[in-house]
């Protein structure tokens, strides 16, 4: 009885340390400031792949160039409507004069972490990509990663970027320049603020009249926050309003601007696309694959 008793408690004990590990791997990659930008981890503790680099990614245009801002070109029939142009308030990167904020409205960080919301099956799937991303990618991006701080104070993180991911901000559906600003800067106040990110997620926004609009100040190649665990080496452009089925519809103005600002981007970002097939991480982060679709 007592060597029943003393099994019991042996694996009492063993659970307690697997659940203890496992909740430290999601404070280690949980995301305090901005997304999923996290400090960067001792990759000694890594064992990775070989470092291969994408043909399409251009590092000298990278070394050269991250932190710019891209705001378009006339000439070329683009513009992007600055930061400034729709009221970006700076004092949203502060963090004392987000606290001072948050007394009066509702702001945590934890109720926007995209972990707090994964069912049981969700858990092991992200813990699958934590532990691949930690295989495969960690070194490779800790290797190439730049940081910078900007006019805001907000000290940034830069990638070489692979693929552009488009989304949909599930909010409202805007056409006048004056309400689309106005949803702009709601967003940035919900990201900046309430999520405590100091400043909003996305790239780059477009409306429903295909105006499109700067996001983050971080510039180019820097690491947003719009999509869970993959961030790194990505560009979001977010289409603003809800485009599940049996809401808003895409006009074709948002999607002619959608084109042409994925055209201005990789050339910007000097992108050889000689070979129309991009040696892409997968969704899993198990590996790399020669795909078509770099933009998702």
């Amino acid at each position: 009885m007592k060597i029943k008793r003393y099994f019991v408690l042996i694996f009492f004990f063993a659970l307690i340390s697997v659940v203890t590990i496992i909740s430290n791997h999601l404070l280690i990659f949980s995301s305090p400031a901005y997304g999923d930008i996290s400090p960067v981890l001792n990759t000694a503790e890594s064992s990775t792949v070989a470092l291969v680099i994408p043909p399409h990614v251009n590092l000298l245009d990278f070394y050269k160039t991250y932190g710019e801002r891209l705001l378009g070109n006339p000439r070329l029939g683009i513009k992007i409507i600055s930061r400034e142009e729709w009221g970006a308030n700076p004092l949203y990167a502060n963090s004392q004069y987000i606290n001072k904020l948050c007394k009066k409205v509702y702001c945590s960080a934890s109720t926007y972490s995209a972990q707090n919301y994964l069912d049981f099956r969700d858990y092991w799937r992200w813990r699958i990509m934590f532990l691949n991303y930690q295989k495969n990618f960690r070194q490779y991006d800790d290797s190439f990663l730049k940081t910078k701080t900007k006019s805001n104070g907000i000290t940034y993180q830069y990638l070489p970027v692979e693929q552009i991911i488009i989304h949909h901000t599930a909010g409202k559906f805007t056409t006048s320049l004056a309400e689309s600003e106005k949803e702009v800067r709601r967003i940035y106040f919900e990201h900046a603020v309430q999520r405590r990110w100091g400043d909003i997620g996305y790239h780059y926004l477009i409306d429903g009249a295909g105006n499109i609009f700067e996001g983050t100040l971080g510039g180019k190649y820097s690491v947003g926050a719009h999509t869970f665990f993959h961030n790194r080496a990505t560009v979001g452009i977010a289409l603003m309003g809800d485009f599940r089925p049996g809401h808003d519809k895409i006009t074709p103005a948002m999607a002619q601007s959608l084109g042409e600002l994925v055209k201005y981007l990789t050339k910007q970002y000097h992108w050889n696309l000689n070979k129309r097939e991009f040696y892409l991480r997968k969704r899993d982060f198990s590996g790399r694959e020669w795909t078509t679709k770099i933009v998702k």
